[in-house]
């Protein structure tokens, strides 16, 4: 069985990463909730991903390692008598490292579509990169500087972002450039479709008769 594609590997992690399904749903005390969609769940398939991502274009390692740091971060904060005691400036902090390697990965793609004509992709994932900049910066004025009522603005384009970033991934997961396959298992062509395989001709004196 060929397993998928580096940059669909990703994107599922990433998805397993943003989305949470907690339980139980009335806990007592109030934080003892656990997330079923655990991150370091999602981060060890982002991993499976980034490594031989990585090894198909070599601009993808830096990614790679943030990949490591935030699954490494991902493991205490899973256990919510260590995460409950994070407040809102720790929350921030802790989720750098993930807002980093996303900011990485995105910049990458970006970089290879250009090299390889994709002018659409990149420039989507040049938009992708700028969001997530602005979602990484945003905490800092709500934190620091007080401005509490763009709290609900921030959380919303952190989700807007994310959303988009995995729906991005997945668009562009085949492409050859990207470790990417077709579903006969062969390169995509240029324009990432599938490469279609034209039929042998028939040769001379291959044992039949014509008619």
């Amino acid at each position: 069985m060929t397993p998928p594609p580096p940059l669909q590997r990703v994107a599922v992690g990433l998805l397993v990463v943003f989305a949470s399904a907690t339980w139980p749903p009335d806990p007592s005390p109030s934080w003892a909730r656990y997330d079923l969609l655990a991150d370091p769940v999602g981060w060890a398939l982002v991993l499976w991903g980034a490594v031989p991502l990585a090894r198909v274009q070599a601009g993808f390692a830096t990614a790679r390692t943030t990949a490591v740091l935030a699954a490494l971060v991902s493991v205490p904060l899973w256990l919510p008598q260590l995460r409950h005691l994070l407040d809102a400036s720790g929350e921030w902090a802790a989720s750098l490292p993930q807002l980093a390697f996303c900011l990485l990965l995105a910049r990458e793609v970006r970089r290879a579509a250009d090299e390889h004509g994709e002018t659409r992709v990149a420039r989507r994932f040049g938009l992708l990169v700028a969001g997530l900049a602005v979602v990484a910066l945003l905490p800092v004025v709500v934190l620091g500087g007080g401005v509490a009522g763009l709290a609900p603005v921030t959380a919303l384009l952190a989700l807007l972002v994310d959303v988009a970033l995995v729906w991005s991934l997945f668009a562009v997961h085949r492409r050859p450039w990207l470790g990417g396959q077709d579903r006969a298992g062969a390169p995509d062509g240029p324009d990432g479709a599938g490469r279609t395989t034209a039929a042998r001709p028939r040769e001379e004196g291959d044992g039949r008769r014509a008619g």
